[in-house]
């Protein structure tokens, strides 16, 4: 059994709710501002608030929160062929990090994005920069064990508020992962309906295909999860559910999979597999 896998049995939920974690996360808040400050990054979310939706990371100031989201910026260049005027939805949107780095490359109001965390959506949509920029951020309430057990919505059967035929490119980073089989399929549905021909969707997930498996021991319908109590805390899939699910609602296979340093390969979101669909 992974570290990982043991550290998911151990800490039941979101690691940031734990009330021991949230108080150290706090406490490192004043020395974050004081070096965001010093290297010119003072516009960035403070540490408690970006950890929400980065994750706990000895990231300090930020500056890995910023190589992230560019990097995944340079995905979205490379593989799901974003231009600065292709209008861009991102469904878990966190506290901007990604929005931080396509701020540089979109044109002015060419950006959505969505979340279900409130504290981390806030975030973004209070930051001066992203309003110059007139990023629009939406609240995605939908209900998820580990991250929105109250949501209004059951994401197996949301609409996402926006006309058919909206968007060049819709992009996930770590969404899938937190979602169950009748949850993605109804996803996979209204991104090809928000989606105009030839538009893309890049997202990242947990490929199944040669993992050990005991990292994800339980399964239910076409869905494994490493943890019993709370199965949303981490998802995995095989390849072909995906293609599956895709393809029946008129979207191919794009370039990829780009395959994690889990299987051998080179993508940069490191134990996590980037998947690209084309409309």
């Amino acid at each position: 059994m992974s570290l990982r896998t043991m550290a998911r049995g151990l800490m039941r939920g979101v690691s940031w709710k734990n009330p021991v974690v949230n108080t150290a996360v706090h406490a490192v808040d004043p020395v974050d501002s004081l070096l965001r400050r010093i290297n010119g990054q003072g516009y960035l979310p403070p540490y408690s608030v970006r950890a929400r939706s980065a994750g706990i990371r000895l990231d300090i100031g930020g500056k890995e929160f910023l190589q992230v989201g560019r990097t995944i910026c340079n995905l979205l260049i490379a593989h799901a062929a974003l231009t600065p005027d292709s209008n861009t939805l991102e469904i878990g949107c966190g506290c901007g990090r990604n929005a931080f780095a396509l701020a540089e490359f979109l044109r002015d109001g060419n950006y959505t994005g969505m979340d279900i965390e409130r504290v981390a959506l806030q975030g973004a949509r209070g930051n001066q920069l992203l309003r110059r920029k007139r990023f629009a951020f939406d609240l995605l309430d939908v209900r998820n064990d580990a991250y929105n057990p109250a949501g209004r919505y059951a994401a197996a059967e949301y609409v996402l508020p926006y006309p058919d035929r909206s968007f060049d490119v819709v992009f996930m980073v770590s969404v899938f992962t937190h979602m169950l089989s009748d949850e993605v399929k109804n996803y996979a549905a209204q991104i090809a309906r928000v989606l105009k021909p030839a538009g893309r969707c890049l997202f990242t997930a947990f490929l199944l295909e040669g993992r050990d498996p005991t990292e994800f021991p339980f399964q239910s319908q076409e869905h494994s999860y490493a943890n019993q109590a709370i199965p949303a805390i981490a998802v995995a899939y095989r390849l072909d559910f995906f293609s599956s699910v895709f393809t029946a609602n008129g979207m191919f296979s794009g370039p990829g999979p780009l395959w994690g340093a889990i299987h051998g390969g080179v993508s940069p979101t490191r134990d996590q597999d980037v998947v690209v669909f084309t409309k």
